[in-house]
């Protein structure tokens, strides 16, 4: 089982209000890791400035070298701010493209070990980050992904929801918020979401949430576990968030179609509705599911 470690923190950046929260997410894991920070923002292809006439071409250089030169002069400004103040390494890019597909390719390129990005939520206000955007990244990315919005100020986390269904991967993501709750001196909150209607399912189901607490307990991390019954995880992950005032929670996802699982839709709402940061990760298939613990 691959221990997570985060060496290496890439930060989209796109000038917003959430692109700003991100980055002081990012200062403060940057120095409780003693990580590298690369600052990345991507100029949209899809822009007014990149569809300009071919009659226009050569203005339109001019005026994208000109845009490249100012952008780059206040990133380098940023990346000397977070330096000066925090003595991180920090790193900065710009890149052409389609936002999601650039953020995912220099991630690939470098190898980091967590992407932090703000989103603008369901329908977005500007060209850059928006719900879209941050929800193709977290699908597509190769390494786990921190998604804020403009509520989540409060910098660190303390009370961190963990929700488990039924999928054989689903305790996967337990050692990556062991590892967080460990940093951040957390409380993992477990809330296992039950889908299935028999007792007998039902019960089978607690064993093996209650394994995955007593593994995160074994590993001196602090815990709660609450069972509920539904079919909505989304919806059942937001109200929890809200009931115990969390800021975080840690969902798998791009699992395979079933009932109660964290795929598609129950990721994207989960995403875009959360007032609180959410580290989305993607299942390893090759790397299943070890837990072992006291029963």
């Amino acid at each position: 089982m691959k221990k997570f470690q985060i060496h290496h923190i890439l930060i989209p950046y796109d000038f917003s209000e959430t692109a700003t929260i991100a980055i002081e997410h990012a200062i403060f894991m940057a120095k409780l890791h003693k990580a590298k920070i690369t600052l990345l923002h991507v100029i949209s292809t899809q822009s007014f400035l990149s569809s300009l006439s071919g009659t226009f071409s050569k203005a339109k250089t001019e005026y994208e070298k000109n845009v490249e030169k100012e952008l780059k002069q206040k990133l380098d400004k940023i990346a000397a701010d977070i330096h000066q103040k925090d003595g991180n390494e920090v790193v900065v890019r710009i890149e052409k493209g389609k936002i999601y597909k650039e953020i995912v390719n220099v991630a690939e390129e470098i190898n980091c070990d967590i992407i932090i990005m703000g989103t603008h939520g369901s329908g977005g206000h500007q060209p850059g980050i928006t719900g879209s955007n941050t929800f193709r990244t977290v699908m597509l990315s190769p390494c786990p992904v921190i998604s804020v919005q403009t509520h989540a100020k409060n910098v660190g986390f303390k009370n961190i929801v963990v929700p488990l269904d039924n999928t054989t991967v689903s305790r996967q993501k337990v050692r990556y918020a062991v590892e967080v709750a460990k940093h951040y001196n957390s409380v993992l909150h477990f809330l296992g979401i039950m889908s299935m209607k028999k007792p007998e399912a039902q019960r089978m189901f607690e064993v093996k949430a209650r394994q995955a607490m007593y593994w995160a307990e074994d590993h001196d991390t602090q815990c709660t576990m609450k069972l509920v019954a539904g079919d909505d995880i989304a919806k059942e992950t937001l109200k929890y968030e809200t009931e115990i005032d969390a800021d975080l929670t840690v969902i798998m996802t791009e699992q395979e179609s079933s009932v109660g699982m964290f795929s598609g839709s129950n990721t994207q709402q989960v995403i875009n509705s959360s007032k609180i940061p959410i580290l989305s990760i993607r299942p390893d298939k090759e790397d299943p599911d070890k837990i072992s613990v006291r029963y």
